[in-house]
């Protein structure tokens, strides 16, 4: 067996596997001598097969099982016994073909592209600043805050008569001719639920006041819908080009009435949010809305330096890589993503994560880091409970999040993704350590203004 390196250049390299018969033919013979051995022939007792018809039956599938497995075993020891850093994985050449007739077999050559990883070194000091921002929380936020909270625990009551815009009405809908009759074949007693502050034209709005379960109230469908004909189509339906020809007067008939309201200020909503009696004023109540706003905030601020930190380190080391070898490479072990018209336009996101990663390794390396299972555990434990509260469950006890985080714990994919944020934070927290941050006060409506617009340049740059 003969191996050869040949660096086509800093970022792509040649490597070459020949094999001769002597370094194939006797583990291919063992593989024959196995099949004999275990193979069923009619005919013959197991093993007993003349070896010319075991090779006529299997040879060629063994050869060719044999060469590839010689050929990968060969291609990964090289790689890690001469520590090659390698981006990607080997792929066939484009420019020499590889010699592998099995009909007629001798000498099998193989020839794989290589991607070579840049070397740099880290260019991150604390020349380098960045902005670190204390939110302020005023009392128009803890007040809003609050509405919210009353809004999002508040009540549907049935009522007697549409007064507010809080009111919301449930009925059939009726297609009416001309003559403002039921027209025949058209859409009859479609149920639908409106709240009324959803209706934009004020002119229908108001004319909806005043009515009572069992009125009626003709309506421009069109108008009752704001013109959302998906909505429309969905409610009545029909497809959107059957709207075409709908008639635009519609009887509603009023079946259900009910009014929206926002839960109270009280000792039922200070449970609610925060637990049975941990909470037993409006003055406690305001603190902790407050106290959970500056932690949401901080945290949202501190997320925003964690962003501009990825963005630090991608500008202070502008790593060149072997583009068209990893453009080919997503193409082929990836070919239901990637192809030749949008391998491009995709290419750009790879790359930025791959620099991220390069990046992200060499950090760990010179500074040795390493992520321990308590911190595992730590990033587990917030990841859950950041999963509940987006399902609606407020302010998850700890027993319920263990609960919750032992479950998620047993697939390997959540694990996988625990164990990148872990790595991501603490290198994230060692660049930090690195750089000079600024502290600045902003409010909350500048902090997001700011995000808006470096978001602009993100999408525009």
């Amino acid at each position: 067996m003969n191996v050869t390196f040949e660096e086509k250049d800093a970022l792509n390299a040649l490597l070459t596997i020949e094999f001769q018969p002597e370094d194939y033919q006797p583990r291919l013979d063992s593989e024959l001598k196995k099949y004999r051995k275990n193979a069923r022939i009619p005919g013959f007792r197991p093993g007993t097969a003349p070896m010319g018809m075991v090779k006529k039956m299997v040879g060629k599938a063994l050869l060719v099982e044999e060469i590839n497995r010689m050929a990968s075993e060969s291609l990964n020891n090289y790689i890690r016994e001469n520590n090659l850093d390698i981006l990607g994985q080997p792929i066939s050449s484009n420019d020499h073909e590889s010699v592998m007739n099995f009909d007629q077999p001798d000498t099998f050559t193989f020839h794989f592209d290589l991607g070579i990883a840049p070397k740099f070194d880290l260019n991150i000091s604390d020349k380098d600043s960045l902005t670190r921002y204390a939110i302020s929380i005023d009392d128009k936020t803890v007040d809003e805050e609050i509405d919210n909270n009353c809004r999002r625990y508040g009540k549907m009551n049935e009522i007697e008569m549409t007064e507010t815009d809080q009111d919301s009405i449930k009925g059939l809908l009726t297609e009416l001719d001309d003559k403002g009759e039921p027209f025949e074949g058209g859409v009859e007693g479609k149920e639908s639920t409106v709240l009324l502050e959803m209706v934009k034209d004020e002119k229908l709005r108001k004319s909806l006041m005043g009515l009572k379960v069992g009125d009626t109230k003709d309506v421009d469908i069109f108008a009752f819908f704001n013109d959302n004909r998906k909505v429309l189509g969905s409610t009545l339906g029909l497809p959107e080009e059957g709207l075409n020809d709908l008639n635009k007067t519609f009887r509603l008939e009023v079946t259900e009435l009910k009014r929206f309201t926002p839960a109270e200020v009280n000792q039922e909503l200070f449970d609610t949010l925060f637990g049975k009696d941990a909470v037993s004023s409006e003055e406690e109540f305001r603190s902790k809305i407050r106290e959970n706003l500056e932690s949401y905030y901080a945290s949202e601020a501190e997320n925003q330096l964690d962003h501009m930190i990825s963005h630090l380190i991608l500008e202070k080391h502008n790593l060149v890589l072997p583009d068209e070898f990893l453009k080919r490479w997503l193409m082929q072990s990836y070919e239901d993503t990637y192809n030749a018209e949008n391998v491009d336009e995709l290419y750009e996101q790879e790359s930025n994560q791959l620099r991220n990663q390069l990046i992200t390794e060499k950090v760990i390396e010179q500074f040795k880091l390493e992520v321990t299972e308590e911190e595992i555990n730590q990033v587990s434990i917030g990841y859950t409970a950041q999963m509940l509260r987006q399902y609606g469950m407020g302010n998850p006890d700890l027993e319920t999040i263990r609960y919750f985080e032992q479950k998620n714990k047993e697939d390997q994919n959540y694990m996988r993704r625990i164990r990148d944020i872990a790595v991501n934070r603490k290198v994230t927290d060692q660049v930090k350590s690195m750089i000079t941050i600024v502290e600045q006060d902003i409010n909350i409506e500048d902090f997001y203004k700011m995000i808006e617009s470096h978001n602009h340049e993100h999408n525009h740059g």
